[in-house]
């Protein structure tokens, strides 16, 4: 598929001595001397709209001056997707809330609606590790315009329908899969790990922004109910999320990692450590103590628990311990899985267990592409990482 769109860039600026705005055309990163008033440019672009436009607003201090002109430009009528760098406040403060919700609650009135987030690591504060001064907002108009044309006005489409009509990506049968070469193997699997199945409405972030954090569904179907337990694997003496958990559900934790050198103890009135690592069996891998979900369920006397959250980080280990998870039936009291998978080529095996996942009763509600550099790639249009952590929770 080839997509063809006229893309325009433009840098604002506020004009020297006054408290005016003007927009230059930017083009392979050098500006035209030739800079537009504020007026003018969002003018132009209705003109030149069909209704079905891109609109990407990254412009730094300026972004709430240039929000609040979009909206009240009319230039939104002409919008289909908008996205937003949210920096509202500075870098020792954190977001101005309050300017922003006023902002956000405007854009809700005007048909848009957030489809994703991302808070940027970058502008973490330096004092508090689970705020940013800075986050990216990805929005959607509610309705599809100009799908089709008539002779009479332009017919709208509910998203929502249009989702339920395409439905989502799966994995497909054996058969299928044995054709694919690598790259198309590699291709699925990050097509899949980064395609939603189900609409969670409120994701909340628990623990650090960065690392050792995790996302969770809070919708009242899937968030835990008190009494609450959760299983959290890899921790690398980042105990965040786990406290998150307590603090936000007040769970039982169990927390396991075997990489740490650390005995068994109790963290907190809430918290076990276990110095075991998750696989496929019970046994010595390498100076580490390791053992399947099953068995360790069996050991702690969790196995008719429900387990609320199970948290995996385990560096690959992963691949090897699913098959086994899901052919003993330790998944089937679980209602929230976290994982990060690692992988830079894509095998046979590994698209199975994702399809087994799928089987078992999981969908994937988000996701998050790790940044750190060693772990990216560059993909035909955007680039891919070999970390993703991928959120399920069971329907």
């Amino acid at each position: 598929m080839t997509y063809k769109i006229n893309v325009q860039r433009h840098k604002p600026r506020k004009k020297t001595g006054t408290d005016e705005i003007y927009l230059s055309n930017k083009e392979n990163n050098i500006n035209d001397d030739q800079p537009t008033k504020l007026d003018a440019w969002s003018y132009a672009v209705k003109e030149e709209s069909n209704g079905q436009g891109i609109l990407i607003i990254d412009v730094g201090n300026l972004t709430e001056r240039i929000v609040d002109h979009v909206i009240k430009s009319g230039m939104l009528d002409e919008i289909q997707q908008l996205s937003i760098r949210i920096s509202y406040g500075d870098p020792l403060s954190g977001i101005e809330y309050l300017s922003a919700l006023k902002h956000l609650r405007k854009l809700f009135e005007a048909g848009f609606r957030i489809y994703w987030s991302r808070q940027e690591w970058s502008g973490i504060l330096w004092k508090n590790k689970k705020r940013t001064s800075c986050v990216y907002l990805d929005m959607v108009y509610k309705v599809c315009k100009g799908l089709l044309e008539s002779t009479g006005p332009i017919k709208e489409y509910s998203i929502k329908q249009n989702s339920a009509d395409l439905g989502h990506l799966r994995i497909p049968e054996d058969k299928e899969l044995s054709k694919l070469n690598a790259k198309a193997r590699y291709a699925l699997y990050i097509r899949y790990l980064t395609s939603t199945q189900i609409h969670c409405k409120e994701v909340i972030r628990l623990g650090h922004i960065t690392d050792g954090g995790w996302n969770f569904c809070h919708d009242k179907p899937y968030r835990p109910s008190f009494p609450c337990f959760a299983y959290s694997f890899g921790i690398n003496w980042d105990f965040s999320f786990d406290d998150a958990v307590v603090e936000t559900y007040g769970c039982d934790v169990h927390s396991f990692d075997p990489s740490m050198n650390q005995g068994d103890f109790r963290r907190a009135n809430h918290i076990w450590f276990h110095n075991l690592g998750i696989s496929n069996t019970t046994s010595r891998k390498g100076k580490w103590n390791v053992s399947s979900l099953k068995d360790i369920l069996k050991h702690l006397n969790h196995t008719s628990r429900r387990v609320d959250i199970l948290k995996i980080d385990v560096e690959k280990m992963e691949w090897e311990s699913f098959p086994n998870m899901i052919q003993t039936g330790a998944l089937r009291n679980t209602r929230q899985l976290l994982v990060e998978f690692h992988s830079r080529a894509t095998s046979f095996q590994q698209l199975r267990t994702l399809r087994a996942i799928y089987i078992e009763g999981f969908r994937i509600f988000w996701y998050h592409r790790n940044p750190a550099k060693n772990s990216l790639v560059q993909g035909t249009f955007v680039e891919h990482t070999s970390c993703y952590e991928v959120y399920f929770v069971r329907v």
